[in-house]
């Protein structure tokens, strides 16, 4: 596929940039002089040597599996061990570990065919632009970064990689971004400031706290909701608009009559274990369609709090957390409990402006009685995974202090 050749690209865009960084620019035509074919396994780190990296095993149509350089050292080994074991089918492109935020990582086996209508079908929704340079902040290791990777190399568009120790804002202004992707988390650090060129921002990968995305869209980020998982090579829905819902890509068929199944050409061939992904692919998210194509996610089956017999979701109760003053981050999850089975437990991370007394009667007040905290852990700062997404496991584990309203 000359869509994904760096030679290619050469040829079509040789003097254009192809990577920027916060103290140069790399052409496409000096990218294909030193792209290198790595091995089968790339660790991906925040620098030019990965996209190089990258581009080399495209051009040679080399498998390559990628792992995360902030990966405990034994998770690492179990993911080599697993990658030497495997036998990979005939046109794969990549093999993604799977975040493991509700279990063990998975090994994900993408094809050159699903990652280009991956890529196909976010221009469907986005469109290009001349000027456009797209922001490349999350990790190459996982979905929500490589995708960036390869959508700007079918287009022959520049992105601006985010190193380490990056003043993120002034990249945004300096460099001229015009399109982002970002995890909840990183937007909080960068709304009180300017959105500069920035026309869209794709954010996912967790939950958006509501006060979070009010506080961004009233300062005129372009928030664009997104799903998308490591299965499909990232987003199959985007919101149209800034705020607006969640709404299929071309090319996506999902139905959710419990949780969402998902059929489109960008779904992953199997797992690495052999289990077939394609064609269809039926998720533990719940959701609900919308004849219109709006998609409503309202959180995983397994993370669902049952509490003597009551189905609580986890995203509900975390929304009216992070819309109580005073809270800027906050995550739910089941406490065992003998006499109700479970009961909802939270970690909550808090500013100056936090009154317990108040935040209690405004719980009281917002959630029905079975889904209000009964315990609670006042932290500094959520665990997080390298993929950025919150560590619920972790986070479950927390001291806890009872709760009384």
């Amino acid at each position: 596929m000359s869509e994904l050749s760096i030679t290619a690209a050469a040829r079509d865009a040789g003097d254009l940039p192809a990577i920027i960084t916060r103290d140069r620019a790399w052409t496409f035509a000096q990218c294909a002089e030193l792209a290198r074919t790595p091995g089968p396994v790339l660790v991906a780190v925040p620098e030019v040597a990965t996209i190089l990296g990258v581009y080399g095993a495209l051009e040679a149509a080399q498998p390559v599996a990628m792992l995360h350089a902030k990966s405990p050292p034994d998770e690492q080994a179990r993911q080599r061990a697993s990658i030497a074991n495997a036998t990979l089918p005939a046109g794969t492109a990549f093999v993604l570990f799977t975040s493991g935020s509700t279990g063990a990582s998975k090994g994900v086996v993408l094809s050159r065919t699903a990652i280009t209508a991956a890529a196909r079908a976010s221009e469907a929704r986005l469109g290009w632009r001349d000027e456009d340079r797209w922001l490349l902040p999350l990790p190459m290791a996982h979905a929500g970064g490589l995708s960036i990777v390869v959508r700007c190399l079918i287009a022959r568009k520049p992105l601006i990689l985010v190193e380490y120790d990056t003043d993120l804002a002034a990249l945004i202004r300096d460099a001229r971004a015009t399109i982002a992707s970002f995890v909840p988390a990183q937007l909080a650090g960068l709304v009180t400031g300017s959105p500069g060129a920035l026309r869209a921002i794709i954010l996912g990968g967790a939950a958006t706290p509501p006060n979070l995305l009010a506080t961004a869209l009233a300062a005129h980020w372009p928030v664009l909701a997104s799903y998308g998982l490591t299965e499909t090579f990232g987003q199959i829905a985007t919101a149209r608009t800034p705020g607006g819902p969640l709404a299929l890509l071309p090319g996506v068929e999902v139905e959710c009559a419990t949780t969402i199944a998902i059929r489109t050409p960008q779904l992953a061939t199997c797992y690495l274990d052999g289990t077939a992904i394609a064609p269809e692919l039926v998720t533990a998210d719940l959701g609900e369609l919308e004849a219109n194509g709006t998609l409503h996610v309202l959180g995983r089956r397994d993370d669902v709090i049952i509490s003597g017999g009551e189905k609580i979701q986890p995203l509900e109760v975390e929304a009216i957390l992070t819309a109580t003053p005073g809270i800027a981050a906050a995550c739910a999850f089941g406490v065992s409990d003998e006499r109700y089975g479970q009961v909802v437990g939270a970690a909550i991370v808090t500013t100056a402006a936090f009154d317990r007394v108040a935040a209690l009667a405004h719980w009281h007040a917002m959630l029905a009685p079975h889904a209000r905290p009964r315990w609670l852990a006042e932290v500094p700062q959520l665990p997080l995974l390298p993929s950025g997404k919150l560590d619920r496991r972790s986070i479950a584990t927390l001291p806890l202090q009872p709760v009384a309203y």
